[in-house]
């Protein structure tokens, strides 16, 4: 885990050289009330902001008036988005200063095309629903050919899987207004508008130039886990944005002011939710906890939320990264804190180039 925030949260006796627990410290998924002191959340250098941590701050895992990430649950009545964040690495982000060009990529590399568009390929085939099979061969051609996979809030995809890293250099960008969205999950294709309003295959084939965004969900109609089942079965679940029409981009941008206050806010409310649920005991594996988070998606919410639900609605990848236990909490901060930057503004408008 990183060293700095890390120590500081868990306790000075959590740590040892070389940054590894000490025998006693708790292990992941069994986390109970470390019994800390208050301390101050730093160590990015003269960037990160200091935010203090009250550790008596008892457990809020009943529902609250206040979830802290109750404006970044990611409602299914409502998923359309014009703003969303995409991370790149700096070589990448070197390259978009230079030429300005935002998709440049077929396919993350040694990772393949992805998911999403392996599933597409094989509805792009099935002759029984000819315009699912039309506009997935759309999708699945040259209109997404080059993308970028995206999310409506940075912290909930910079720490990714395990083993994989998306880089530290963050962009915005903004779809157009008459910007639709297709949702790929359960193993159908519905396309909306920015109103959330649906919009007829037909209609959609006729116009793929409008065509801003894929939303797509692994469930467990593509291999996801299996909601209605007792035992945790199927692979990991996940969703994201998918860009790669430029047509229906109005800006996109990389160091600014704007993005760096949405870290620095996001770095604000992990500190905040870490010291609501640092006392709050863990008691689920890494796949029993991505199985119930994934599932969960699909539900209708009940209101009022929890801090942790509202955590799990936001999130895109539950990896175990993710897991909402003080050790993971921290890490992701330090690793937030540490991609602050001074601003460089680069905003293009693909229109005006």
């Amino acid at each position: 885990m990183p060293g700095a925030v890390a120590c500081l949260l868990l306790g000075a006796g959590a740590c040892s050289a070389g940054h590894e627990p000490v025998p006693s410290a708790p292990p992941l998924g069994q986390v109970g009330n470390v019994g800390l002191e208050p301390v101050e959340v730093g160590g990015a250098g003269p960037l990160a902001p200091t935010i203090s941590i009250d550790p008596s701050v008892a457990c809020q895992a009943p529902p609250v008036s206040d979830p802290i990430f109750a404006a970044q649950v990611f409602d299914m009545s409502r998923p359309a988005r014009r703003e969303l964040f995409s991370w790149t690495t700096a070589e990448q982000a070197a390259a978009l200063r230079q030429d300005k060009q935002l998709f440049t990529h077929v396919e993350a590399q040694g990772l393949g095309p992805g998911f999403a568009f392996i599933y597409l390929q094989q509805l792009s085939v099935d002759s029984t629903r000819s315009e699912r099979a039309q506009l997935a061969g759309i999708l699945a051609g040259e209109l997404f050919a080059k993308k970028r996979y995206a999310w409506t809030d940075p912290w909930a995809t910079r720490m990714g899987w395990p083993g994989e890293d998306y880089g530290d250099q963050l962009l915005r960008i903004v779809l157009k207004p008459e910007a639709w969205i297709v949702l790929v999950q359960g193993g159908e294709l519905v396309v909306i508008d920015q109103d959330n309003a649906p919009v007829p295959l037909a209609q959609a084939i006729a116009n793929p130039q409008r065509l801003g965004a894929i939303f797509y969900r692994k469930d467990a109609q593509v291999g996801g886990p299996e909601c209605f089942s007792t035992f945790t079965s199927g692979s990991n679940g996940y969703r994201e944005f998918i860009l790669g029409n430029l047509a229906m981009v109005e800006e996109w941008s990389i160091g600014t002011q704007a993005i760096r206050d949405r870290l620095t806010a996001n770095i604000e409310q992990l500190t905040r939710f870490l010291a609501r649920i640092r006392s709050c005991p863990v008691v689920s594996s890494g796949a029993r906890w991505n199985h119930d988070v994934s599932c969960s998606w699909g539900s209708e919410l009940s209101l009022p939320l929890s801090d942790v639900t509202a955590y799990q609605q936001a999130l895109a990848i539950p990896s175990d990264l993710y897991l909402p236990v003080p050790a993971q909490l921290a890490a992701m901060i330090e690793t937030l804190q540490g991609d602050l930057f001074e601003p460089d503004p680069l905003r293009v408008n693909p229109g005006s180039l």
